[in-house]
């Protein structure tokens, strides 16, 4: 699968660039999952809040343990699951370069094998004698 190609706002200048840096990063659902999980358990951290479903009550709060764990572990996973495919990238690139550096190199000696020079070519003519390589007929 190929990446599209990166478009650029306005000129190459390295303020038109960063725009651009900035504008598709905040697109991303992964800014919106950090800044979602980040801002609802802050929420839930700051506000100590009591719901009724029922006839039941629910307290809906973190601890600050609880906000630590819950925000290190979305953080790490996210940005760790960037890097995984990061490398995933990687390894998929340097597999199709081996794999075109070995097509062409079977493309080289399946040219150089079906020279009529090459010595190991055997022909046969129409009257049933054979011609090896670039013997005269």
């Amino acid at each position: 699968m190929e990446k599209p190609e990166k478009v650029y706002l306005g000129e190459d200048g390295f303020w038109s660039t960063w725009l651009s840096k900035l504008l598709f990063t905040l697109i991303s659902v992964k800014v919106w999952g950090l800044v979602a999980g980040t801002w609802i358990s802050t929420h839930l951290l700051l506000n100590q809040e009591v719901i009724a479903l029922g006839g039941q009550t629910y307290e809906l709060s973190f601890s600050a343990a609880q906000w630590l764990t819950f925000n290190t572990t979305i953080w790490a996973l996210i940005f760790g699951m960037k890097e995984v495919f990061r490398i995933s990238e990687k390894k998929d690139k340097n597999e199709k370069a081996a794999l075109d550096k070995r097509l062409e190199t079977k493309e080289k000696v399946t040219a150089m094998l079906n020279k009529p020079n090459d010595p190991s070519t055997v022909r046969v003519n129409a009257d049933g004698t054979e011609t090896v390589g670039s013997e005269p007929d």
